[in-house]
């Protein structure tokens, strides 16, 4: 912090300005606090960088004479009211060190290496329920369901098969068959599961979910068919097994679906 000196260079105590004596000097009471000081306008402050600097023009506590010498001192201030004597008759230099930035004490030993424990920990423990779920996922949908009546199916559709079996209670299922009009059963790329009402509806919304995953073309259920875009209606066709009110149908397309069903998309 810098200070300002008086004319008379090289004189015992430059850059000191003993406010008290000057102020004695006067007739003049010398401030009793540092409040007073303030209040007499004796000096002005600016906050700087975190710490208050305070200007005090020695012009305003000395006598106006054409005699008194002028001088100014830049002091640093504490917020307080305790009567300081060597406030009034000390250099800038010592009052500065005085007010001084407070540093933020640095973070005790070992915390930052336990809060990197903690959330480790709390990564850990995340990581272990993901896997859980994942097992969890895999045990719905890779029960040991008999499979052996499907016939040649093809590879995808007998992944779809289990898929839908395991989650949906093992309906009965029928895979290749030999049919009297169009159809996908005779060449292995279409799936029956025989069922009714809402446990049909579940099936069916599940494997329409899992379209792309399961390679599915589209899904006949009670009279009407999806291929992804919602449903139609279809023709009679005389009877509950013909309109398929008994089971849904699922076709599949010629190559297999991108694969990893999400059971979670199924009600």
């Amino acid at each position: 912090m810098s200070r300002h000196r008086s004319p008379a260079a090289g004189a015992p105590g430059r850059g000191t300005v003993d406010v008290r004596r000057r102020l004695a000097a006067t007739g003049a009471a010398p401030p009793r606090t540092r409040r007073q000081a303030l209040r007499r306008g004796t000096t002005a402050g600016a906050v700087s960088g975190g710490a208050l600097a305070v200007v005090a023009p020695a012009a305003s506590m000395l006598a106006t004479g054409p005699s008194a010498a002028v001088e100014s001192a830049e002091v640093g201030l504490a917020s307080s009211d305790v009567v300081d004597d060597e406030l009034f008759a000390t250099d800038g230099a010592t009052l500065a060190a005085s007010v001084l930035p407070v540093r933020r004490e640095a973070d005790p030993p070992g915390l930052a290496a336990a809060e990197n424990l903690l959330k480790s920990a709390v990564l850990n423990d995340a990581a272990r329920r993901a896997e859980e779920e994942r097992l969890a996922r895999e045990a719905r949908t890779n029960c040991a369901v008999d499979l052996s009546d499907l016939g040649a199916v093809k590879p995808w559709v007998r992944d779809a098969a289990r898929f839908l079996s395991c989650l949906y209670d093992q309906p009965d299922l029928i895979g290749v068959a030999g049919r009297g009009r169009v159809s996908d059963h005779p060449t292995g790329r279409a799936l029956d599961l025989m069922t009714t009402g809402a446990h049909g509806d579940r099936i069916a919304a599940c494997a329409l979910a899992n379209r792309e995953a399961l390679g599915v073309s589209y899904v006949i259920w009670e009279q009407r068919i999806n291929y992804g875009d919602g449903w139609e209606a279809m023709e009679n066709r005389g009877n509950a097994t013909e309109n398929h009110f008994d089971h849904v149908h699922v076709s599949f397309e010629q190559g297999a679906g991108s694969g990893d069903p999400d059971p979670d998309l199924c009600t």
